[in-house]
C-alpha cells in the first residue's frame, strides 16, 4: 500500500510556492498524493492525474504581505477562515497521511497560524503516527521589524511539532543560516534537497509565436503577475525606443492574476507595436524561455531555477515591495555567478533598460562558475521515504482517550442531540455566540498547560481570568509564547489582586463589604498594573471578581481604572449604569456544594442547547484547577462538536464587546 502525503501550500501574490510544490508533487509517483491549495487556481497548471487536489476557499496577500484578503469580491474574510479551518481538520481526518509536508510555515504564512497549528496540536497531543514536514526556500525574508520574535515564534514551532526540515537549496550557494541566523536552535532534522527546478525541455516544438525571424526574441515575465506592472510597461516603452535602430520581437507574459485592468492598458499601448506580443499565461514557460534570446524578469525562485535549466541569457529586477530582500540577494548571488545580470528598481527607466537589453544580447554567453545541484524535487522524496521508513509505529491506539467516545458509529446520547440541534440552529440561520472563561491562573500547572493545548488543537479562543499578585514568570512566558503562534487566541483578563478572603462570616469575598474603598482601589489599581507590565497591548482590560461576586462600590473603582468588560457568574439582574458592559458567564460546568464536582452530561448538554436559543450569548465557565481526565473528555468532545458548526462563533471578551461597540455605533448614527 502506498504511504499518504497530504501537502499544504498557500500562495498569497505570485505563484512561486504553487510551481515549486507542483514539481515536488511530480516526484511523488510512489506516494498517494492530496494537495491542499489555499490559493487562487491558475488557469492551464496541470497536477498528475492520480493527485488529489483539494481547493480551500482562497485567499491573497496585498504586496506588502501585512494584509490578507478572501480572493472572492465581497467575501468575508472571517466568515472564509472559518471555512477553511473547518475543512482542513476534516480532510486532515479523512486523509489520516502519513506525511503531512507544510509549505514555507512557520518561518513564514504566519497569518494562517489559525488553521494550521490546530491541526499540528491534535497530532502532537494525540500521538499520531503522521510526520510533520515543513518544506522551504532558499532565503528567508529577514528584515522584519519584530525579526527577533518572529524567528522565535518560528524555533518553538519548529521544535514542538515538526520532524524535519526541507530546505529547497544547495548550500554551497546559499544556507539557512544566513538569513535564519538561529537555524542551531532548531531541534529537528535538516536536510538541503538541493534547488527545486522544472527540467528543462527536451525537443518541444518551438512556439510559433517565437519561431525564426531573424531578429532577436526577448521575453519579457512577471511570474503571477499581481506585482511587476512597472517592469513590464518599462520593457514595452524600452522596446518601442529600440525598434527603430534595433528591430527585435518581444513577448510580455502577464501571469494569470494581472489585474484585468492592467492588462488591458498594456493591449491598448502595444497595438501600435507590432514586434510586441502580449499573452497573460502559457504552460509552455519553459518552450518558451529555451529558445529567447533574452529574459527579462523579477528575481523569483522558480524563474531563476528556469534560467538555469535553460541557459538563456538574463536581466532580473529583483521585487522589492514591503521591504523584501530576498529576490535582491538571490539575484545578486547569481550574477556572481555569471547567471544573469541586475537591474534594480531604482533604475528602471526605458532608456537604460533597452541600454541593458543590447548590452546582454551582444555579450557572449557565459558558462556558471558553479554548477547548482537542482535535483530537489527527486531529494525530497528520498527524504520523505526515509523519514517514513525510519519513523517507529506508536504502542498502543493511535488516538488518545481524550477524542470522541464512540462505538463503531454509534454516538453517545449527548452527542447526538446536541448535533441534531446544532443542524436545526444552522438551518434556521442563527448565528450562536459562545465564549469560554478560565479562573484561578497563576501558576503554568500540567492541567493548565493541557487546557491550553485542548483549545489550540480546536483553534477556538480562551478568556483566562489571572489573579495579578500569584502570577509566575513561567506563565507569563507560557501565555505570550502561545499569543505569538496565534494572535487573540487568549483573552488576558483580570482575576481579583490575590484571591483572598477579607470577610470573616458570610460568603468569600476579596471585595466585600470588609474592606475600604481605597483598598479595593490600590489592590484592583496595583493588579491591572501588574497585569499590563506583564503582557503589554494582549492584557484586555475586563475583570472578574474573586468567587464571582463584590460589592457595588467595586463597580465605581473598575470605572475610574478604565475596565471596559465585568464578567462574573450571570445574576438575575444584569449591573447597569456604568462605563463597563457586564459580559457574564451562563453557565458552568460544575456544582460546588460539598466540593467541585462535574455535572453530567445529561445536565449540561440540555442546558446548553437552551441557552443558545435563548440567549444573545453564551458563556461557559471553567476550572483548571480541578478538571480531571473526565473533564478534559467530555470538553474536548464537546469543543468538536461546536466546532463542526458553522453557526457557531467562538469569542473572546474582546470581540464579544467590539461586538457590543458596533451595534452600539449603529443605532446612534
Amino acid at each position: 500500500m502506498k504511504k499518504r502525503v497530504l501537502i499544504y501550500c498557500q500562495h498569497v501574490l505570485g505563484m512561486g510556492h504553487l510551481v515549486r510544490s507542483l514539481e515536488i508533487v511530480r516526484a511523488l509517483k510512489d506516494w498517494d498524493v492530496t494537495f491542499l491549495n489555499g490559493g487562487d487556481l491558475c488557469p492551464g497548471m496541470e497536477f498528475p492525474s492520480q493527485t488529489e487536489v483539494v481547493n480551500l476557499p482562497p485567499i491573497k496577500s496585498e504586496s506588502d504581505f501585512k494584509t490578507i484578503l478572501a480572493s472572492e469580491n465581497g467575501q468575508d474574510l472571517e466568515t472564509v477562515k472559518r471555512a477553511r479551518a473547518r475543512q482542513l481538520q476534516t480532510e486532515f481526518s479523512r486523509i489520516k497521511p502519513d506525511v503531512f509536508l507544510i509549505e514555507m510555515f512557520p518561518f513564514g504564512r504566519k497569518h494562517f497560524a489559525y488553521e494550521l497549528v490546530p491541526v499540528l496540536e491534535q497530532i502532537r497531543r494525540n500521538k499520531m503516527p503522521t510526520s510533520v514536514v515543513c518544506s522551504l526556500r532558499d532565503i528567508l525574508v529577514n528584515n522584519k521589524r519584530n525579526q527577533t520574535q518572529h524567528n522565535e515564534r518560528a524555533i518553538t514551532l519548529m521544535n514542538r511539532y515538526f520532524d524535519l526540515l526541507l530546505v529547497h537549496a544547495d548550500p554551497r550557494f546559499q544556507t539557512l543560516n544566513e538569513t535564519f541566523p538561529q537555524v542551531r536552535e532548531l531541534l529537528c532534522d535538516i536536510r538541503y534537497t538541493g534547488f527545486v527546478s522544472q527540467p528543462a525541455p527536451q525537443a518541444l516544438e518551438v512556439p510559433s509565436d517565437l519561431q525564426a525571424s531573424g531578429q532577436p526574441t526577448i521575453l519579457v515575465s512577471i511570474g503571477g503577475g499581481r506585482v511587476g506592472y512597472e517592469l513590464v510597461e518599462c520593457a514595452l516603452q524600452a522596446s518601442a525606443q529600440l525598434q527603430a535602430g534595433f528591430p527585435h520581437r518581444m513577448m510580455i507574459l502577464t501571469g494569470p492574476y494581472m489585474p484585468e485592468e492592467q492588462f488591458q492598458l498594456l493591449l491598448t499601448s502595444a497595438v501600435v507595436h507590432e514586434q510586441v506580443t502580449i499573452l497573460r499565461y502559457t504552460p509552455n514557460f519553459l518552450s518558451y524561455l529555451r529558445e529567447a534570446s533574452l529574459s527579462v524578469s523579477m528575481a523569483g525562485y522558480n524563474t531563476c531555477m528556469n534560467l538555469l535549466a535553460t541557459g538563456t541569457k538574463a536581466l532580473v529586477v529583483p521585487f522589492t515591495g514591503g521591504g523584501n530582500t530576498e529576490q535582491t540577494l538571490r539575484a545578486e548571488k547569481l550574477a556572481q555567478l555569471g547567471v544573469v545580470g541586475v537591474v534594480s528598481p531604482s533604475q528602471l527607466r526605458p532608456d537604460y533598460l533597452a541600454e541593458r537589453i543590447i548590452q546582454a544580447l551582444r555579450t557572449p554567453p557565459q558558462t556558471p562558475t558553479l554548477s547548482l545541484d537542482q535535483d530537489g524535487a527527486m531529494k525530497t522524496d528520498a527524504c520523505l521515504q526515509e523519514l517514513v521508513a525510519r519513523k517507529q509505529p506508536l504502542s498502543g491506539n493511535m488516538a488518545s482517550a481524550s477524542l470522541p467516545i464512540q462505538n463503531g458509529n454509534h454516538q453517545i446520547p449527548w452527542q447526538k442531540e446536541l448535533r441534531e440541534n446544532l443542524e436545526l440552529l444552522q438551518a434556521e440561520g442563527k448565528e450562536v455566540r459562545i465564549f469560554f472563561r478560565d479562573d484561578d491562573i497563576d501558576e503554568d500547572e500540567e492541567t493548565l498547560i493541557r487546557l491550553l493545548d485542548l483549545f489550540l488543537s480546536h483553534g477556538a479562543p480562551l478568556n483566562l481570568a489571572i489573579i495579578p499578585d500569584l502570577l509566575s514568570d513561567a506563565t507569563v512566558r507560557q501565555l505570550l509564547m502561545r499569543e505569538l503562534w496565534i494572535p487573540e487566541s487568549l483573552g488576558l483578563i483580570q482575576h481579583g489582586w490575590r484571591h483572598t478572603n477579607h470577610e470573616q462570616e458570610g460568603r468569600k469575598c476579596e471585595f466585600g463589604i470588609s474592606r475600604s474603598l481605597a483598598d479595593k482601589f490600590n489592590d484592583i489599581a496595583r493588579g491591572k498594573s501588574r497585569l499590563e507590565k506583564a503582557f503589554g497591548p494582549r492584557f484586555y482590560p475586563a475583570f472578574t471578581p474573586p468567587w464571582n461576586r463584590c460589592t457595588e462600590d467595586t463597580f465605581g473603582v473598575l470605572d475610574e481604572l478604565g475596565f471596559v468588560v465585568f464578567s462574573k457568574d450571570q445574576g438575575k439582574e444584569p449591573v447597569r449604569g456604568h462605563r463597563f458592559q457586564e459580559i457574564s458567564t451562563t453557565l458552568d460546568l460544575y456544582r460546588w456544594k460539598d466540593g467541585a464536582t462535574l455535572k453530567p452530561a445529561d445536565e449540561i448538554v440540555p442546558a446548553l442547547i437552551s441557552q443558545m436559543r435563548e440567549l444573545d450569548r453564551v458563556g461557559i465557565l471553567l476550572h483548571h484547577k480541578v478538571m480531571d481526565d473526565t473533564a478534559f473528555t467530555f470538553l474536548d468532545q464537546l469543543l468538536k462538536e461546536l466546532r463542526h458548526c458553522p453557526q457557531v462563533r467562538f469569542h473572546t471578551l474582546k470581540t464579544l464587546m467590539q461586538q457590543v461597540e458596533a451595534a452600539q455605533s449603529v443605532s446612534w448614527s
